[in-house]
């Protein structure tokens, strides 16, 4: 039996700012779902990494007159400029913030004058805080807007209350990068929202990205907490960390949402293999003293936390000490790169500090072999200069290597021509799994490819499966998933899904 996709009406024959050759070339899912989103016009792709939403997306935006609004990571505007003009005929503009403008850059004035058909507007997420860019925006008629990684507006803020002198309650509009994309929605004629990683913490975060979708559909926000997150009132204020209804919420979300999950993007790519690579003490080097005292610090503040900010700061204490169990790795991580670099391949670390990162780059750099190309960069390195060495580094047919922090690296970059994944800094949450995993998981992968967790024995590595577990609970009940298995086993070297319970706790008690 023929698959339905097929004979879904080809969209390059009704618009023609579509290459004709880009309907043939997609996935059968790729096609069922563009189809479907576009006849909603309000709607979510929740693929998995490396499922092709980009193109998905540029399909879904054309099949409508007027000007579209991208908002992506930083990082990925000139990846998402380059596929545009790959996929279709209109010319995008990537906006840049007034510090990263050079002169002799076109100004978003100048190509709104000469592009009136077809405005095709590309900015990075923080840029909604502009003001002067957030009044340009509001004021285009009637847009389509493309949330891309849409949990990054996961935050369900809008307001900020300020009390009045007659003792009633004022409310501000806050300035949040969530919040801006809140009163943005409304403006547009259509919105769709890209993520492959819906829940990267709790079910709560999934509200503010339904109400960009569909302003006001969802109802208030603590309202549709009461429901779903098992919000109450506590002896310290609202608590909305939990799940309830789940059964009901899937229900809700499967007439919202168009998912492809990890395994139907799989049978269209080379092998994945996911190892674990235990260190023993003896691998590791001594801890720096600015590690150390990043873990005092986070003790400190841990012991005088009540309720809420209790866990929230336990939780800090639990990233502190992984991160400086990520810089114990570095004379390990660096020596084992400089062999895969020999062997011709093409490397990615992902580890914590920027401190880190320069480490190990000077330690990989004392023995390149000829011909090698060597980067290291992190957040504090210019999203321009993180985009050329994403570019160089995909162009480069020999041996390579990236040497970055997995908060720089771990979303919205195609990475996808590599053939070893190092991740130094074990994930704090399920969200960062997906998506630094997604970086070499991606259509357009020519090779197989190797993910390796490095776990430093007798350290809190030890112990942190159990708390990424915790999350997963509730990613397995509203989107089940085989890469969350996957995870699990390489991890934890078997299939046990018993969660840790109480390891905050216990954590805090050491």
């Amino acid at each position: 039996m023929a698959d339905l996709a097929e004979n879904i009406v080809p969209p390059a024959r009704v618009l023609p700012e579509v290459r004709p050759w880009v309907w043939p070339w997609l996935s059968s899912y790729q096609k069922r779902g563009i189809a479907w989103a576009v006849g909603r016009r309000n709607a979510h792709l929740w693929w998995a990494c490396g499922a092709g939403k980009t193109v998905a997306a540029i399909l879904w935006m054309l099949a409508e007159p007027g000007p579209v609004i991208i908002v992506t990571r930083a990082s990925a505007r000139r990846q998402w400029a380059n596929e545009i003009r790959k996929f279709a005929t209109v010319l995008p503009f990537v906006v840049l913030p007034s510090s990263s403008m050079r002169k002799g850059d076109s100004s978003l004035a100048a190509y709104l004058r000469v592009t009136v058909s077809r405005p095709v507007l590309i900015l990075g997420w923080d840029s909604l805080r502009d003001d002067d860019l957030y009044e340009k925006l509001s004021s285009l008629d009637s847009p389509s807007i493309v949330w891309d990684e849409s949990h990054v507006a996961k935050d369900h803020r809008r307001w900020n209350p300020r009390p009045l002198p007659n003792g009633g309650m004022a409310f501000d509009k806050r300035e949040s990068v969530a919040a801006r994309a809140g009163f943005l929605a409304p403006k547009a004629r259509r919105r769709l929202a890209l993520t492959a990683t819906p829940i990267p913490d709790r079910t709560r975060d999934l509200w503010a990205q339904l109400d960009i979708v569909e302003p006001s559909t969802v109802g208030k926000y603590w309202d549709w907490a009461k429901r779903y997150c098992g919000a109450q009132e506590g002896e310290y204020g609202w608590e909305d960390k939990g799940t309830t209804r789940l059964a009901e919420l899937r229900s809700s979300l499967a007439l919202r949402t168009h998912v492809v999950r990890t395994e139907e993007v799989h049978q269209l790519l080379p092998p994945l293999r996911r190892i674990t690579t235990f260190l023993a003490p003896e691998d590791l080097q001594r801890g720096d003293a600015e590690a150390g005292k990043a873990v005092r610090g986070a003790a400190k503040l841990a012991k005088g936390g009540t309720g809420t900010e209790g866990t929230e700061v336990a939780g800090s204490l639990l990233e502190a000490r992984l991160v400086q169990s990520a810089a114990r790795k570095s004379r390990y991580v660096a020596s084992h790169t400089q062999e895969l670099l020999q062997g011709g391949q093409k490397v990615l670390v992902f580890t914590g500090r920027r401190r880190d990162v320069a480490d190990i780059h000077a330690r990989i750099a004392k023995k390149l072999p000829p011909g090698t190309k060597l980067w290291a960069a992190h957040g504090e390195t210019p999203a321009e200069e993180r985009e050329q060495i994403r570019d160089d580094y995909m162009a480069h047919d020999g041996a390579a290597c990236i040497v970055g922090t997995g908060a720089a690296w771990g979303e919205s970059v195609n990475l996808q021509d590599t053939d070893r994944l190092i991740i130094v800094l074990l994930p704090w949450t399920w969200g960062q799994i997906r998506q630094w995993e997604g970086r070499v998981r991606r259509l357009g992968q020519k090779r197989s490819v190797v993910i390796e967790y490095l776990v430093a024995e007798g350290t809190v590595d030890d112990r942190i499966t159990g708390v990424v577990l915790e999350k997963l609970a509730a990613v397995e009940e509203i989107l089940p998933d085989e890469q969350v298995i996957g995870v699990r086993e390489a991890v934890q070297g078997g299939t046990d899904e018993d969660v840790i319970d109480g390891l905050l706790d216990r954590f805090m008690e050491e």
